[in-house]
């Protein structure tokens, strides 16, 4: 079994997003909670203590993000923004586009953000003897630009701690990872010129958000050849995935030769998420994460980070992500997954699909020629 440390506090809980409504004008109806609420973290904590598996890892809280670690990706004017926005009238606060929260929910994105420089200190820093950590960290954070919050997130929490592992310790090559179901157009935006950093989007062509994304963007300037999409076919389940990350994802991890590996691990691909029409599994997550783990161990002595995004269905993300943690462990709990689908073919799209981006990027990575 793999170590692990797991980046957590109880102050997650006090994002409140509120409840979802439906306004007639003179009448609202409430349809329950927003996607991204606390019970997305809280489950998942639950799931990690009944299988046995959190005494199975070192578990470590983070402290908030300082305004300097903040700025290394975002403008000061959004975090002005951000903070105004808080502070302002009572109850719901609307940050961005699709982007609630209330009059704490900037401290709490700073202690999000907190949390994914703490799993990069435990990744990086021998004091703490471990290589790999997972940030149970919300709100999320890859939809964040520069200057904007979007999509669920304030501050870009991935961003933050690329720029932080990049300075505090020297890192000059660092690769993202996102198996997200949305397109990371923050995390693309804030690296789309950079070559210290690799960014793969591992995502479901045509959803959320609209512009961006395509396999054509590749990076402008110094960071032309590092920005690669992959949007996928909706249906696409756990071998299309996989094939993915055989073919397109560890190759071009083991031709940059990351210092350390990062994960925007947002389990949304999964099968009964409200917000994706993907079909990804457990199996299929424990796999992916067990291929990331196997490659950082191979390119970058094992440091690698998790941080949680995206996932929406209560009942099926708390075990998604325990996927996602036994591939990193290399553990089996032994749970037993009640959500079974019927085994399928590989959607006949997915191979188009990697056919194309090798295509397109093969005038910047050697290994796709």
């Amino acid at each position: 079994m793999k170590r692990l440390g797991l980046v957590y506090h109880d102050d997650y809980l006090k994002h409140d997003t509120g409840e979802m409504v439906y306004d007639f004008g003179t009448e609202q109806m409430s349809v329950g909670l927003e996607f991204e609420n606390p019970k997305r973290v809280k489950l998942i904590k639950e799931m990690l203590e009944k299988s046995g598996l959190l005494n199975k890892m070192q578990t470590f809280h983070p402290s908030p993000a300082t305004t300097e670690d903040i700025l290394r990706v975002h403008t000061e004017e959004h975090i002005n923004n951000m903070q105004r926005i808080a502070k302002e009238g009572t109850g719901k606060r609307i940050f961005g586009e699709e982007v609630y929260g209330s009059d704490v929910s900037e401290e709490i994105a700073r202690l999000s953000a907190g949390g994914a420089l703490k799993a990069v200190d435990i990744a990086m820093d021998s004091q703490y003897d471990v290589k790999q950590a997972y940030a149970l960290i919300r709100p999320p954070g890859h939809h964040a630009t520069k200057e904007k919050a979007m999509g669920f997130c304030l501050y870009n929490n991935v961003a933050i701690a690329a720029r932080y592992a990049q300075e505090k310790y020297g890192v000059k090559r660092v690769a993202i990872v996102d198996w997200d179901v949305h397109h990371g157009n923050g995390t693309q935006d804030i690296f789309y010129d950079d070559d210290n950093v690799l960014f793969i989007s591992v995502h479901e062509d045509g959803y959320f958000p609209l512009e961006g994304g395509d396999m054509e963007e590749v990076g402008i300037g110094d960071g032309l050849g590092y920005n690669v999409n992959v949007p996928l076919p909706s249906g696409t389940d756990d071998k299309g995935y996989i094939h993915v990350f055989e073919h397109i994802v560890v190759p071009m991890l083991k031709e940059y030769q990351p210092e350390l590996l990062l994960v925007s691990a947002g389990q949304d691909p999964n099968a009964l998420d409200p917000l994706s029409r993907m079909l990804v599994l457990r199996p299929g997550f424990r796999k992916m994460a067990q291929m990331m783990r196997e490659v950082a161990e191979e390119i970058c002595d094992g440091r690698l980070v998790a941080f949680q995004e995206g996932g929406y269905s209560l009942p099926y993300l708390p075990i998604a992500t325990l996927g996602v943690l036994e591939g990193l462990m290399d553990v089996d709990t032994g749970f037993e997954d009640p959500h079974v689908v019927p085994i399928r073919t590989m959607h006949e799209d997915v191979k188009q699909v990697v056919a194309k981006c090798k295509e397109i990027h093969q005038a910047y990575r050697k290994m796709l020629n």
